[in-house]
């Protein structure tokens, strides 16, 4: 294990992933059910693939294909060292196989390089050792890399960390904390870190400032698993300043439970940094056809797993477009690749009345307008029975207190100029969009017709 690399010159850094990616095929081949089957049946041979000049060879895979046999993708450990055949734990990924999210296995071993990658991360991301992080991550039915990882990447920095563990999962659970009591927790801490994600850890700052609790301590927002817009980033950076931060900042992560770590910011804009070029390898590849892209083209986001001994994945589709660089950076002058783009599902245009138009702008317009507290834009069908009746988009808003009374049809005419459809707006109470009580993210977009989005 090299500390730094991200940090080496960009041969060292090339020579590193070359060794591991064949010392990972070595394994794949003998050991793999699933990519065993298919080099199978494509007549390939472990020397046909030289280095990873060679690994257009290799099919890219989609998260159904995963999600449909996950049993397939471990490798099979017997007489490996020890630490590739204890199974440490299992996350769960969105998808789902049989009804259930599918499951990511680590090792120990994969374990060990999660706090690796992990600690770089927080490196990347200018952590101190002065930090106090307060894990907004809720706690699950299902374990999930976010709530997990945030202790790990604390503890491989040794740094404390405070979960006060928002969430229902079951009734089973007793322990949960609602938003008040998660507030109260992080002010006591006196933490210096928010990370969560990004629609909860903006209605914590929310409710902080509502109830006048004392967040002068916190200078960082880390935010995860919804797309982050500037209006976004710019309403919590605002929102930490005002609760009496010194030069707040939100730094987003590009994460995904099959890295078990994100790509991170240094700093707002400077791209997402692979903290662990040792672990994971990238590619950009055109989205119908995944010929190779140059570098900064935008295109569908690929992942190979260089040094896992768990669930392993090659050319995995991460599902997003998005460019990639190995272009040093800029400002903290890191050489590992970095993601140059805000990663955006390759299908979120959405067709409403014969209209396509992207959600993310409305959010973006509606999150910079002073009046709008929350808001959710619903479609669905005039007749619910009927599939071939006309779309209804609604447009529900939860407006901060002694806003003028025709702010909602101004708001409706607005989002009508942003995208050609007028929605039929409502006032309605923020929890009726968004209660942390009962849900950790907000669904900003849903999509109630049949085949809609979930």
């Amino acid at each position: 294990m090299i500390r730094d690399l991200p940090f080496r010159p960009r041969p060292e850094i090339a020579a590193v992933q070359e060794a591991n990616f064949a010392a990972m095929l070595d394994l794949v081949f003998a050991r793999h059910p699933y990519y065993r089957r298919v080099f199978s049946e494509r007549g390939l041979r472990r020397e046909h693939i030289r280095g990873l000049q060679d690994i257009h060879l290799i099919p890219v895979i989609a998260k159904a294909d995963y999600a449909a046999e996950p049993e397939a993708f471990r490798l099979e450990s017997d007489g490996l060292p020890q630490e590739a055949t204890i199974g440490w734990d299992v996350m769960h990924t969105t998808g789902t196989s049989g009804g259930r999210p599918t499951p990511f296995h680590s090792t120990t071993h994969d374990f060990y390089n999660t706090l690796t990658a992990n600690r770089r991360a927080l490196e990347l991301r200018g952590v101190r050792d002065s930090d106090v992080i307060a894990n907004l991550c809720p706690m699950t039915l299902y374990p999930y890399g976010a709530y997990h990882r945030t202790i790990a990447a604390a503890n491989a920095m040794k740094l404390p960390v405070i979960s006060p563990l928002p969430g229902r999962p079951s009734p089973g659970f007793h322990w949960s904390a609602g938003l008040d009591e998660v507030v109260a927790a992080v002010e006591r801490a006196r933490a210096t870190i928010l990370w969560g994600v990004t629609s909860y850890v903006r209605r914590v700052l929310m409710r902080a400032g509502e109830t006048g609790a004392d967040f002068s301590t916190v200078r960082l927002a880390f935010v995860t698993g919804e797309p982050v817009s500037d209006a976004m980033r710019a309403d919590i950076t605002r929102r930490m300043a005002a609760l009496g931060a010194a030069d707040p900042w939100v730094s987003v992560s590009y994460a995904a439970t099959e890295m078990q770590v994100g790509a991170v910011e240094c700093c707002p804009g400077s791209g997402y940094h692979n903290p662990a070029p040792d672990h994971f390898f990238f590619e950009v590849v055109e989205p119908a056809t995944h010929a190779p892209l140059p570098h900064g083209t935008p295109g569908l986001a690929v992942m190979t797993h260089l040094d896992r001994r768990g669930t392993v994945l090659l050319r995995y589709s991460l599902g997003d477009i998005t460019a990639l660089t190995h272009e040093p950076c800029p400002h903290c002058g890191a050489t590992t690749d970095r993601f140059t783009l805000s990663p955006a599902r390759a299908d979120h245009l959405v067709k409403v009345r014969g209209m396509l138009f992207d959600p993310a702008a409305v959010e973006d317009m509606l999150l910079a307008d002073p009046r709008v507290a929350e808001f959710q834009l619903v479609v669905e069908r005039s007749d619910p029975d009927d599939p071939l009746s006309m779309d209804l988009l609604e447009l529900r808003l939860a407006l901060v207190e002694g806003t003028e009374a025709d702010a909602p049809a101004a708001l409706a005419e607005a989002v009508r100029q942003k995208t050609g459809v007028r929605p039929v707006p409502r006032a309605v109470p923020i929890a009726a969009i968004f209660d942390p009580e009962r849900a950790l993210k907000a669904r900003r977009f849903v999509d109630n017709r049949k085949g809609g989005m979930p």
